[in-house]
């Protein structure tokens, strides 16, 4: 019996741990010796180098505009995906044997798998805080306050490692599938471009395929980085960037006018033919229009008297051209050769002088009326209401001009007659204002490229940060059943 029992102990190897807390502690012990000895550490200046790059590239986007905070997602997904995926794309694979010995030896995998969960957790978190604060040192200008978090670093820091987080779980699946570190380093470069090409970000999707974006960790990634970044709220600038790089660009040609008058019966023309270019108005609406605005105000302050004083009265005449014959008319004629004649010009001049006069002469006569006190004594209301439906003019629409044109003889004799239309892209600007344009095709854009799945609100950006929750939970869990079938595998 002894004999059979020496035999039965060579062939089991002795278990020192049977506790499943026990047996995660020894294996994060031994992935923690891992990362000094096996110089998993260097996965740490990898993701440095990484962000300092991607950070050169939006640092002057992010957070500007449309383009910059979905090119800016793209980005720090991609940075945050690689960064998970080579973490442990050679973890189990590179230790198969081991683990399949020590598994019929006892080992719990699922003791086995929570230790690597825990350990890839704290090199995820390792790995964005680096990344984060790359990116801030490079020039990123993240806004100081956030929107889930007092800080915005802080919530790109979450989605962050979220993602890298899902992104480590489906490389330690693949790992656990993987037979060999060849095989896996060759599966990864197909899931990459899976994950990338997929993620519904920038790369536009024909319809069959849009539905596989739903399974990538990356379109969830960019869609919590999008929405924090303010997507829908941030103007659009790509349009108005090209318009604006050809303002030196010259449109027109040479064209006759009878191709002008044959323009006009085109059916885009016609469709227009009931729009109005000029409204047709009644006496009371350009009365409620005028009252309405601030000018009404002041034009019934106007002053139609004044007061006056005799000094102004006699400076009028005594320098208005217009009042020279009176100036000149004799009071009193000449006496003699020494005595001149006395005119109405000289008399006002002496009594504009007179020192006794001065106070007189500086009296107010008269009263200051304005516009609207004569408004008012004309009752120019009760006149206003008896005519307010009046027509004041006709409506002119496109179709009457339309008209107007074709039956004018002078222009029809004139069909050959050459036009030369040559301007530039700036004078439209110019006409219209750049500034207006600029806004309006700014508004229209990012009207048009508003997305319902970036909208910043806290229900959307926890629902995807739940989903890449899932995404890691799946993914380990996955890998945990496979490496319990792994005594199935006979080499």
């Amino acid at each position: 019996m002894s004999e059979v029992s020496a035999v039965e102990s060579t062939k089991r190897p002795k278990v020192h741990y049977n506790g499943r807390f026990t047996q995660m502690l020894v294996y994060l012990g031994k992935q923690l010796r891992f990362f000094i000895n096996m110089s998993d550490w260097k996965v740490l200046p990898m993701a440095a180098i990484i962000a300092g790059l991607v950070a050169m590239v939006i640092r002057k986007r992010f957070f500007i505009n449309m383009e910059g905070g979905l090119i800016g997602g793209f980005a720090l997904t991609c940075v945050a995906i690689w960064n998970g995926c080579f973490n442990s794309i050679q973890t189990v694979c590179r230790e198969r044997a081991i683990v399949k010995r020590e598994h019929r030896s006892g080992l719990h995998i699922s003791a086995y798998v929570a230790a690597h969960m825990i350990y890839q957790f704290m090199l995820c978190l390792a790995q964005t805080v680096l990344t984060v604060y790359v990116m801030k040192s490079v020039g990123v200008q993240f806004p100081e306050k956030g929107f889930m978090t007092p800080w915005m670093m802080l919530d790109i820091g979450i989605s962050m490692l979220l993602i890298s987080y899902a992104a480590d779980m489906m490389s330690l699946f693949l790992s656990s599938l993987a037979r060999t570190t060849t095989g896996a380093m060759t599966l990864m470069p197909f899931v990459l471009i899976f994950q990338l090409v997929f993620s519904g970000g920038i790369i536009p999707l024909p319809a069959w395929s849009q539905t596989l974006s739903n399974f990538t960790i990356s379109n969830y990634g960019i869609r919590a980085i999008a929405a924090q970044s303010g997507y829908n709220e941030l103007p659009m600038v790509t349009v108005w960037n090209a318009v604006s790089g050809m303002k030196d660009n010259e449109i027109g040609g040479t064209i006759t006018l009878g191709e002008v008058l044959d323009a006009l019966d085109h059916p885009a023309v016609e469709n227009m033919r009931d729009r109005e270019i000029v409204k047709s108005y009644t006496v009371g609406e350009v009365a409620d229009i005028l009252k309405s605005g601030d000018e009404y105000l002041h034009l019934t302050d106007i002053k139609v008297t004044d007061t006056f004083t005799p000094r102004e009265i006699i400076n009028l005449i005594l320098t208005n051209d217009a009042l020279k014959s009176i100036r000149d008319y004799e009071i009193f004629p000449a006496w003699d050769e020494n005595t001149p004649a006395t005119t109405v010009g000289s008399l006002l001049k002496d009594i504009s002088e007179n020192e006794d006069l001065q106070e007189l002469l500086e009296t107010k006569l008269g009263k200051t009326i304005t516009l609207g006190q004569v408004l008012d004594a004309l009752h120019a209301e009760d006149l206003l209401n008896k005519v307010s439906d009046q027509k004041l003019n006709e409506s002119v629409t496109v179709g009457k001009i339309v008209d107007f044109i074709k039956n004018n003889e002078t222009l029809q004799n004139q069909r050959d007659r050459s036009i030369t239309i040559k301007f530039t892209v700036g004078d439209i600007l110019n006409l219209f204002g750049e500034e207006n344009v600029k806004n309006i095709i700014q508004e229209k854009t990012a009207a048009a490229a508003r997305k319902p799945e970036y909208e910043r609100t806290e229900q959307n950006i926890v629902r995807n940060w739940l989903i890449l929750g899932g995404f890691a939970l799946v993914f380990a869990l996955l890998a945990t059943i496979v490496l319990e079938l792994i005594d199935k595998d006979k080499r």
